[in-house]
């Protein structure tokens, strides 16, 4: 009879460390597609409020169509999509990493959810606001800078937390594509391991993901806070 424990606080002990070394992976996919896909989302809040009704139908097919792709479904296209198109160009299939497919399929896939939250935003800033900036003829660029936006801003950073929470765990598919991120490093100690260490390694993933959502969570709450004044 086997009697190695499903988990031990040894285990823990041991691979917690161990995915710590490819935790700058997770981060650095993070933030990279955090700063894309915000400023995709921009564009295409923007042209959702364009003069123009065939901007506003292109911006609204970009995030009805992305909102309901899968992700996994998004970094195949695009790991696979790209390497093929180097190969037509004719161009080495590691001018692109494999790391730039991941950041660029999450970016594409979070940035209709950040076109949303932005869009939300400014819809919930007082119209009152908009009236007074034509009303005292402060130039529009000025006002939605100095008024519109850090009031729009203070709104969306609950949702904007919420996003950012589910990029870090939306960075766990690039394990897909062969990318070694936290959880691909967990499923190589339990592939390692001939899966003894298989229920630790997977619970050990769920308490980093859990750690970094608790800051994300604490830095957002504190900075809503902060500002809140804004609103008043």
């Amino acid at each position: 009879m086997n009697s190695q424990p499903l988990l031990s606080l040894n285990d823990l002990f041991f691979i917690v460390p161990k995915l710590l070394e490819n935790l700058p992976v997770t981060l650095g996919i993070t933030l990279a597609s955090l700063l894309l896909g915000l400023a995709l989302g921009l564009v295409a809040t923007a042209l959702q409020f364009s003069h123009s009704s065939l901007l506003r139908l292109l911006a609204k097919v970009y995030t009805d169509v992305l909102r309901g792709a899968p992700l996994a479904l998004l970094i195949l296209l695009f790991f696979f999509g790209g390497k093929l198109i180097l190969s037509a160009l004719e161009l080495p299939a590691l001018l692109i990493s494999d790391t730039t497919f991941a950041i660029l399929s999450i970016s594409v896939g979070i940035s209709p959810y950040f076109a949303e939250m932005m869009r939300s935003a400014w819809n919930a800033v007082d119209v009152g606001q908009k009236e007074a900036i034509r009303s005292l003829n402060i130039p529009w660029h000025i006002g939605i800078a100095r008024i519109i936006f850090p009031q729009g801003l203070i709104i969306a950073i609950p949702n904007f937390g919420n996003l950012l929470i589910n990029l870090v765990k939306m960075t766990s598919l690039v394990n897909i594509i062969g990318i070694v991120d936290i959880f691909g490093r967990a499923q190589k100690i339990s592939q390692n391991s001939y899966g003894a260490k298989q229920v630790a390694a997977f619970i050990s993933v769920i308490l980093i993901y859990w750690l970094l959502n608790m800051i994300i969570f604490y830095l957002t709450s504190r900075i809503e806070k902060k500002y809140q004044y804004l609103l008043e």
